[in-house]
């Protein structure tokens, strides 16, 4: 072999070993990366499943309002420090709870679990008059529509008070539109609408799922409307106008000025406001189970 072509063999080999260098690098990088995916996808079942444990087990505990620490300690693999806190809020009147369990570690950028639950409870006047009454408030027009039966009183001050519904701002769902729940439903999730306008539950719908569903401004149901589920409605500072032909099942509506109720409706629950309007016949008939406390699904926040 002449000595230029050993010269050229050697380059050759060369940039082969160059090569073969490279490829054994980019699969060591590879294999790095499938190890940290792995390693993150692990560390984010074991934090979710060490959050959802805290959570189920002190979900209906009588917790001190506040924050405190539940555990503080590592997980595997890697040594990974982990938090875990629980934080409990009150309303001012002391109805409403909010309740969350987060779960923090200190690698991958600081992962995070978190669970929360509202729950709802209920004035004790609010309670008395459920199960007694179908309808309460301080003035009310068109009462010569009401069956014989005593579904009706004229309420006090107190009787018709609301809660502290802004406690839900921030807290509750904030998202929801006509569409989504008349197409998705309302399943157990708790809303508050910080609107300066009226929503409007669109005619004829059928509204699926238990909720508690508030407006700092009004509420229109539409005509033909109903809510099979359990409803808990409030308009913190409007009204509320029901359509003809709604059927409410299980039906707590409070509304801090009007509750206009149009004629051919069948509505079990309760329902208060300072004055309510009848637009014509109804069916109306009361259900203490309306006041029962209401919690919401476990949910992110």
């Amino acid at each position: 072999m002449k000595k230029g072509e050993r010269g050229s063999i050697s380059i050759y080999l060369l940039l082969v070993a160059l090569v073969l260098a490279l490829l054994a690098q980019l699969g060591l990088l590879l294999s790095r990366h499938e190890l940290d995916k792995v390693q993150r996808r692990l560390l984010g079942q074991q934090l979710r499943h060490l959050n959802n444990s805290y959570f189920v087990s002190l979900k209906d505990s009588d917790l001190a309002v506040g924050s405190h620490a539940l555990f503080t300690g590592e997980l595997e693999p890697g040594h990974v420090g982990v938090n875990v806190n629980v934080k409990m809020e009150k309303s001012t009147d002391g109805l409403i709870r909010f309740f969350e369990v987060k779960s923090t570690a200190a690698a991958q950028g600081s992962a995070v679990q978190r669970l929360c639950q509202l729950t709802l409870d209920f004035a004790e006047p609010q309670r008395l008059l459920a199960g007694q009454y179908a309808l309460a408030s301080k003035m009310a027009t068109g009462l010569e529509y009401l069956p014989s039966e005593a579904v009706y009183k004229q309420a006090s001050t107190e009787e018709v008070k609301l809660p502290v519904v802004r406690f839900f701002y921030n807290k509750a769902a904030s998202d929801i539109t006509a569409e989504t729940a008349l197409n998705e439903g309302l399943s157990r999730h708790f809303t508050y609408l910080d609107l300066d306008k009226t929503f409007t539950f669109k005619g004829n719908g059928r509204y699926l799922g238990d909720t508690v569903f508030i407006n700092k401004s009004g509420i229109d149901i539409g005509a033909g409307s109903s809510f099979p589920d359990r409803l808990v409605m409030y308009s913190q500072k409007g009204n509320i106008t029901i359509g003809n032909n709604v059927r409410m099942d299980k039906a707590f509506i409070h509304a801090y000025a009007t509750v206009t109720i149009g004629s051919g409706c069948r509505i079990k629950g309760l329902i208060l406001a300072n004055k309510i309007i009848f637009k014509g016949a109804s069916e109306f008939s009361a259900d203490a189970d309306v006041v029962a406390p209401f919690t919401s699904c476990a949910f992110t926040n």
